[in-house]
């Protein structure tokens, strides 16, 4: 066999792999989505009775929300900090940077005066 031939191979297996592996998470995400949309069906059925149809859809969107910013907090709480290496490192940015960020700050607070003295005198010419 040529390395051509070897390659070849190897890239068409990958790509069959991949291929699999797509058909089979897609399969998962869509079975997932279903049995959601049905858990859900199913508490509203369950609490409508106890609570009423409004709040019913109110606890079950809660708990939803609820969900979601669990999984917002544990990303965010699983992400390393950007720290720098060592002291020296932190000591070799520039100085200068707190200069420009002034110059910046300082510059935006004018353009927004300007923007709200030019907003001011066209609603005065009406």
């Amino acid at each position: 066999m040529r390395l051509n031939d070897v390659v070849g191979m190897m890239f068409n297996g990958a790509a069959a792999r991949l291929r699999r592996d797509a058909l089979m998470y897609g399969t998962c995400a869509v079975c997932g989505v279903a049995a959601l949309i049905l858990a859900s069906s199913a508490s509203l059925i369950a609490l409508e009775p106890i609570v009423g149809a409004v709040y019913s859809r109110l606890i079950v969107g809660g708990v939803f929300v609820l969900i979601a910013l669990i999984v917002v907090v544990s990303v965010r709480l699983s992400q390393p900090r950007q720290r720098p290496h060592s002291v020296a490192a932190a000591a070799a940015q520039p100085q200068a940077a707190p200069r420009n960020q002034q110059f910046a700050q300082i510059a935006m607070i004018i353009e927004a005066v300007m923007l709200g003295y030019s907003l001011s005198r066209k609603s005065d010419r009406r």
